[in-house]
């Protein structure tokens, strides 16, 4: 049971009150309910766990597309290694590109040629990046071979270096 101070503080004006204005209603409660529990009540809402404020993120929808392009990318190229349609230089130079260059291209068709996933006729290489799982062909590096390729983007520059040397861009819209 609690000690009884009453004795020792009867004859002051606030009886242990604090200020003379204590205790006279509800004015010194801080606000009702949650006020205060970012400012004066911060560590009683921190001792009961309570969450303060909003929590999460939502992406732009821009960053979701290329993200899933991505993890799409990554598992078709592991789908074709595994098929053994791949092989290992060749899993790891595409899988180190997440959008492919007409340099990068440029470099990798014939292997392509070879492993069977692009087809050599003339001199001439036909490619549908699509089926390696690449949505994007970008336009940085040299072309030197002609190569005709079906993606669903191309940006001009890339088209531009494919058809000065003789090669075709097919973009597929859909």
């Amino acid at each position: 049971m609690p000690k009884k101070r009453i004795k020792k503080i009867r004859g002051s004006r606030t009886c242990g009150g604090g200020s003379h204005k204590n205790r006279r209603g509800r004015g010194n409660r801080g606000g009702a309910g949650n006020a205060g529990s970012r400012k004066h009540k911060y560590i009683k809402t921190i001792i009961e766990g309570v969450e303060i404020g909003k929590h999460g993120f939502t992406r732009p929808e821009s960053i979701r597309t290329e993200y899933r392009l991505k993890k799409d990318l990554f598992e078709t190229l592991k789908e074709l290694k595994a098929q053994g349609k791949l092989d290992d230089y060749t899993y790891r130079f595409l899988k180190s590109r997440p959008e492919l260059n007409v340099g990068d291209l440029d470099e990798i068709v014939d292997r392509l040629a070879d492993l069977g996933l692009a087809e050599a006729e003339g001199g001439v290489f036909r490619v549908d990046l699509e089926n390696l799982g690449y949505y994007k062909l970008l336009g940085r590096g040299s072309v030197t071979k002609k190569i005709e390729v079906k993606v669903g983007f191309a940006t001009e520059v890339a088209k531009e270096k494919i058809e000065a040397v003789g090669g075709k861009v097919e973009v597929e819209v859909e």
